[in-house]
């Protein structure tokens, strides 16, 4: 950013002196005469009046340095904001994260880049997967975060960790009696089938949790015989701890929820895989810095 036309008046005015005011702006003088003259020419005002071979401002003249003035100081505000941004100092992010996942990261996000980038604007948009998505590619988002299912090819991801569907129990359900405990592993492990006959607690059809369930059981050839329709997850974990019936929640999701009573189960999910992702377009990444920033939210993530 540069304003030529204020930086050689208010150069002119300070020295008085047309030679002085060339060499300062690494001009010759016939050059800066000639645009001090135009200039006049296309306002129709004199600037300057030439006083005993002394260039003196005009009263509209002196009206046109102090504007003239204020820009050239919001210019240099700006290129050192731009200066700063190139560098990766200041700037703005805006983040997508879904409305449920919502309170589980934002407040670390928010201390991590009090911590390590403090200059930087954090912008916030909660919502569903597919506003999301909508958003950051008509480039009203930076990044998102969401538990992915199906990979955008427009889209550039960064895996977080496996974002697996836990089955939830009563913790004294008869089904205890049916899992199997691997020590290698958070969660004792159920076969689908042994949960056939009992009240399935799902979310309703179109929320990102009841599209990979339905998934999982197309995969495995499941059909629950009755299923209770609840859209708030809590709400589903709330119904299992009074043994209602049996839910499913995400793993992300279950460990940052107490819940009495409640025990969660690994099943078996090998063709319906879902995946806590970081995603982002190509313009995204040209954002000073933004890799580093990817990567210590993804850090921050994954330690969660």
């Amino acid at each position: 950013m540069y304003l030529k036309e204020q930086t050689y008046v208010c150069t002119l005015a300070e020295t008085g002196n047309i030679s002085k005011a060339a060499d300062q702006l690494f001009i010759t003088q016939p050059a800066l005469s000639t645009y001090i003259s135009n200039l006049e020419q296309n306002l129709g005002v004199q600037l300057f009046a030439k006083v005993n071979n002394k260039f003196v401002l005009t009263y509209i003249g002196e009206r046109y340095v102090e504007k003239a003035k204020a820009m050239l100081k919001l210019q240099n505000e700006f290129n050192l904001e731009l200066s700063l941004f190139e560098k990766g100092v200041n700037g703005r992010i805006r983040i997508g994260v879904q409305a449920r996942r919502s309170p589980f990261i934002v407040a670390d996000i928010i201390c991590l880049f009090k911590q390590t980038h403090p200059n930087i604007e954090i912008v916030f948009y909660e919502g569903v997967i597919f506003t999301l998505e909508k958003m950051i590619e008509e480039n009203r988002l930076d990044l998102i975060i969401y538990t992915c299912l199906e990979r955008k090819p427009n889209l550039v991801y960064e895996r977080i960790k496996e974002d697996k569907i836990l089955v939830a129990i009563n913790s004294l359900s008869s089904l205890r009696s049916r899992t199997n405990w691997n020590e290698a592993d958070k969660y004792p492990w159920i076969d689908i089938e042994d949960i056939k006959d009992e009240i399935l607690i799902l979310p309703h059809k179109g929320q990102s949790l009841r599209d990979i369930c339905e998934l999982l059981f197309k995969s495995e050839k499941f059909k629950p015989k009755k299923i209770i329709e609840i859209r708030n997850i809590e709400t589903i974990i709330s119904m299992v701890s009074r043994n209602l019936g049996v839910g499913f929640n995400r793993e992300s999701y279950a460990d940052n929820m107490n819940a009495a009573n409640v025990m969660y189960l690994n099943i078996k999910q090998e063709k319906t895989p879902s995946e806590l992702v970081i995603a982002y377009t190509k313009n995204s990444s040209q954002i000073p810095n933004f890799m580093n920033i990817v990567e210590s939210i993804k850090t921050l993530l994954l330690n969660k």
